[in-house]
């Protein structure tokens, strides 16, 4: 065993020089690479100079210029350029002297290297005329300050750097790549039909970008588990990588481990013979062992046998001891039960009391909403009184910005219980056919009144059905364009698209702001998560938006995800739900006949919410019958017998499902039609409320036209009622 074991510390030791020998050649061809890929750059500007400094250029003889330029070619991966300063291609190699100038996507290029004087180096591009994968080399020319400035540049179609760039000899099986700033695959002598163009393993990027050069484990984007050096080119700034399977590198490990694997079979063999024999010479003293055993475990004292062994001697005298050890063993297995049942107990407590603090939660989340609310009620109807009684245009605009932030702030506290609710599992939505573009463009048009001057919504909405709750469904359109709102620059278009896409309903909404950075990328859809506001804005928000959105979605059975966009700044979140085939609506249907007003009883304790409330009913042509609290509320509603009463939940002394409970019990008043307008909206509140009575539950603040139609609808209910539980 001491030979097995220095055996295998050897192999080990063997097999790490190995491994590490082979990565350091792995990390050499990468430099070596790099080396490569700077002197055809660096021969490339040295070319480029003399051209720049060509007296043809001074004389305007561009077609002895053109013959110049042709002779430092490489056809056909290596072609020249002339270009001017606003990036128009005056001079193309490959095409005949005297083609008409092309206006390329190179002007930014151009004036940067005009500015700084500096050679440039590009990134993986499509050329304008021969629609290839290149990358381009920029000198600028050295004309007088009265000629016209030129930039004299050199193509490198994306064959020539796969040329450059094979494989090392012998290794066909090591990946080399190189990729542009971008992440982009310039050259790899694998799948490059494929691959060249298309971005590169995130992980390798992320390497590349974090040091100089390095060395990771990864799996290649054909799923081989590989070791990957890489390096950056100091001229370019690209990153050269050469990715070695680690079966390859690891060969010499694997070669010892099947060498000892080996010797350990030699080794169990000879130890099974030997076994065979000396096993059969010791049965009969064993089996004399056997019978003492047995008597030990039937409780009686084993006889202290004797043979010429000295083994077995020692056994028997085992045999004694064992009673005492089974005692101790017994004694400690019954600590350790003890010890188990305290644990279960730990946490058992453990558990009831998160469940207590999630309840504690729970609780808190209500009442701040009920607090909340409550204010937010009293501005919300205040509001609306004022601007229906028509103020001063000077007065108007401070209306105006009082209810856009009231409706914020509310959207902001629904958010945050609603997301609450949400990840604990809370939420029940009433699912059924809707017109997913229909409700878009019903949102946008309200995104357009509600907001500020300054935003510009385009919005392509087909007609598309899905089976969804409405109004979550407004809830998951308002914050993903809140959120591209927010983020993007003022005046900048937010594009809003409904369409069918196979058998899925895609929502999009794309804008024009600073996209997501890749390490906020993975976590943009958890709570509290956000990125930095658009440039001369100031940070706003809970971050919790999209984390609300990925829950509603989710419990649509949907999808939501979000990438950059491809051709400019920005990014797109893209939803998709199932798609429903559209309903058939009867012939019947028809929009219910205008109803008549009514009285209605109001009883609210905080006095501003009630004064606004009740202006705002007014203001819509109902009666209204203010009371305090619950004490008032049942005489009132006896005086003055109402068509509807309208009632908040918490108030001092009798709260508003006693009141409720009271006047269903009551033989003269038990069929009017209550209406709860609460702070409190979670599911088990109106459960509460209906068990208590009620017919319809608002959540403060309350729209006009929320609390108009929960009147109208409580009224329809008539006949006996029954009194509430």
């Amino acid at each position: 065993m001491p030979g097995l074991v220095g055996a295998g510390i050897a192999i080990e030791k063997v097999r790490e020089s190995a491994r590490e020998a082979a990565l350091r050649g792995l990390q050499e061809s990468v430099r070596a690479t790099a080396l490569l890929i700077d002197g055809q750059v660096q021969r490339s500007i040295g070319a480029l100079t003399a051209l720049a400094h060509s007296t043809t250029l001074v004389t305007g003889d561009l077609r002895a210029f053109y013959a110049e330029a042709q002779a430092v070619d490489q056809p056909p991966d290596v072609w020249t350029l002339l270009l001017d300063e606003t990036g128009t291609q005056r001079l193309n190699t490959i095409v005949p002297f005297g083609a008409p100038p092309i206006l390329s996507t190179a002007q930014q290029r151009v004036q940067t290297v005009l500015a700084t004087g500096k050679p440039l180096v590009s990134d993986l591009i499509v050329g304008p005329v021969t629609k290839r994968l290149l990358t381009t080399v920029y000198v600028a020319a050295a004309t007088p300050p009265a000629a016209p400035r030129y930039v004299v540049a050199q193509a490198f179609s994306v064959e020539h750097w796969r040329k450059v760039t094979l494989a090392p000899q012998g290794r066909d099986d090591w990946t080399v790549a190189v990729i542009d700033r971008n992440g982009k695959f310039i050259s790899r002598n694998r799948r490059a039909d494929v691959l060249l163009g298309q971005p590169a393993r995130p992980e390798l990027t992320a390497a590349a970008a974090a040091a100089g050069e390095g060395l990771i484990r990864h799996r290649t984007l054909e799923g081989v588990d590989v070791y990957d050096a890489f390096a950056h080119s100091s001229l370019t700034g690209w990153t050269i990588a050469v990715a070695a399977p680690v079966e390859s590198i690891e060969a010499s490990a694997t070669q010892a481990a099947v060498s000892l694997a080996l010797g350990l079979l030699v080794a169990l063999v000879a130890g099974a013979v030997s076994g065979t024999y000396l096993g059969r010479a010791l049965l009969g003293a064993v089996a004399g062992a056997s019978s003492s055993a047995r008597s030990l475990a039937e409780g009686r004292v084993p006889p202290l046998a004797t043979s010429s062994l000295t083994e077995l001697n020692a056994l028997q005298r085992s045999l004694t001891d064992a009673g005492r050890i089974l005692a101790a063993e017994r004694n400690g297995r019954a600590l350790a039960e003890d010890e188990r049942t305290q644990l279960l107990v730990s946490e058992r407590e453990a558990r009831e009391l998160a469940e207590r603090q999630n309840a504690a939660k729970d609780r808190f989340l209500a009442m701040l909403g009920h607090e909340l609310r409550n204010p937010l009620a009293a501005i919300s109807g205040a509001t609306e009184v004022l601007m229906r009684r028509g103020p001063a245009a000077d007065d108007r605009r401070f209306v105006e910005i009082v209810q856009r932030q009231n409706r914020h702030l509310s959207q902001i506290v629904d958010d945050l219980l609603d997301t609450s609710r949400m990840l604990s599992g809370k939420v029940a939505f009433k699912l059924k056919p809707v017109d997913l573009g229909a409700i878009v463009r019903e949102c946008a048009e309200s995104v357009r009144a509600s907001h500020a001057a300054g935003v510009d919504l385009a919005v392509e909405a087909a007609e598309v059905w899905i089976d969804a709750d409405a109004v979550r469904i407004e809830q998951t359109f308002n914050n993903l364009v809140a959120n591209a709102i927010k983020f993007s620059p003022s005046g900048a278009p937010v594009r809003i698209e409904v369409r069918a896409d196979g058998d899925r309903a895609l929502l999009v909404v794309s804008d024009r702001g600073p996209g997501i950075a890749p390490s906020l990328l993975p976590n943009i859809f958890e709570p509290f998560v956000q990125g930095p506001s658009a440039p001369g804005r100031m940070q706003s928000g809970l971050g919790i938006g999209l984390a609300l959105v990925k829950q509603i979605v989710s419990l649509h059975g949907g999808t939501v995800a979000v990438a950059d966009n491809a051709g400019g700044p920005g990014c797109t979140f893209t939803v998709a739900f199932a798609r429903v085939a559209r309903p058939e609506f009867g012939a019947g249907e028809a929009p219910a006949d205008e109803r008549g007003h009514g009285r209605v009883l109001l009883v609210e304790d905080n006095a501003d919410a009630r004064d606004a409330v009740a202006a705002l009913l007014r203001a819509q042509g109902f009666e209204v019958v203010e009371a305090r609290d619950g004490e008032e509320a049942l005489a009132a509603a006896l005086e003055h017998r109402p068509d509807v009463v309208v009632m908040d939940l918490d108030m001092p002394g009798k709260s508003g499902l006693d009141v409720a409970r009271e006047i269903r019990a009551h033989p003269e008043v038990r069929d009017l039609a209550l209406v709860a307008l609460s702070g409190h909206g979670q599911q088990s509140d109106k459960d509460e409320t209906r068990r208590a009575g009620f017919d319809a539950h608002l959540v403060k603040p309350a729209s006009p036209e929320a609390l108009v139609a929960a009147i109208e609808a409580a009224r329809e209910r008539t006949g006996p009622r029954e009194p509430a539980d």
